[in-house]
């Protein structure tokens, strides 16, 4: 009796074997503790058709990075993804899925950690700005342009905040010679210096000779000032007298001689020392 159940055993174990032997396999590779741009987890396995395999990649809050599908030849397979080749933009878990249809259809999933910080994924020089979101390269292109316009307003602001005179509005003959320009130049400014320097400044033997000469000048007329005025007094009037009789404003043939006369008695009279010897000789006079 136990000789004549045996065949139906076999049968029986026949008609599974293709279920059991010749099964489709997909499994997928995860075996290290940290994932970066340029490591890659692989997918393999054996199927006994052509077979199309879905291969999806998910955040812990269920936001789905990307899906892409690969045919997949029969016989065994493998296939690669390298994480730098999608979006994840920040380190933390993420949860592959892969599915399946064959003749055992199926879905595999595993859960790696993806380390984005920049010491593991350092920049790529080579992308350059392209490695940048658009919302980056939005915030990145608004602030350089804000930048220039500020640099152009800063240059521009005396232009721009300066305001307008009788002379700008009106129709002005002066403004064809540009005569205005010239008596309204920063050279008339009080900062400007128009004392003699260097080789052209009355010496201290120049000016003991001059106090021998018989027609020793009055340089306190020619300053037109007091004999008791005060240091500012006399340089305020220098000044005045400077800009009055300057050659390049003045166009007279006596302008020169007229500012060297005026140079000579500032040089005297703006320097203590030569001043109280100059008002014993003059007074000698």
């Amino acid at each position: 009796m136990k000789y004549k159940i045996s065949p139906y055993f076999f049968i029986i174990f026949i008609l599974f074997l293709p279920l059991v032997a010749f099964a489709d396999s997909v499994n997928i590779s995860i075996d290290l503790p940290i994932y970066t741009d340029a490591d890659r987890i692989v997918i393999y396995g054996n199927v006994s058709t052509e077979t199309t395999i879905q291969i999806m990649i998910t955040g812990l809050d269920d936001e789905t990075i990307s899906t892409e599908d690969v045919t997949i030849g029969p016989g065994d397979f493998t296939h690669n993804i390298t994480l730098g080749n999608y979006d994840l933009k920040r380190s933390g878990h993420y949860i592959i899925y892969v599915f399946w249809q064959g003749a055992i259809g199926g879905v595999d999933s595993y859960q790696f950690f993806y380390d984005s910080g920049h010491n593991v994924n350092p920049m790529k020089v080579a992308s350059g700005i392209e490695g940048l979101s658009e919302s980056d390269q939005i915030i990145v292109f608004t602030s350089i342009t804000i930048v220039i316009i500020s640099v152009l307003i800063y240059l521009a602001r005396h232009s721009i905040f300066r305001k307008k005179t009788e002379y700008d509005t009106g129709d002005w003959a002066s403004k064809k010679n540009r005569d205005y320009e010239k008596y309204h130049s920063e050279w008339m400014s009080d900062e400007i210096s128009f004392e003699r320097e260097g080789k052209n400044k009355l010496s201290d033997e120049e000016f003991r000779k001059s106090l021998l000469k018989e027609n020793l000048p009055d340089y306190y007329a020619i300053l037109q000032v007091r004999k008791n005025a005060s240091q500012d007094e006399i340089k305020r009037q220098f000044r005045l007298l400077a800009k009055k009789w300057h050659p390049d404003k003045k166009q007279s043939n006596d302008a020169e001689e007229k500012m060297a006369q005026i140079n000579m008695a500032y040089e005297v009279l703006s320097n203590p020392k030569r001043r109280k010897m100059y008002d014993q000789h003059f007074s000698k006079k």
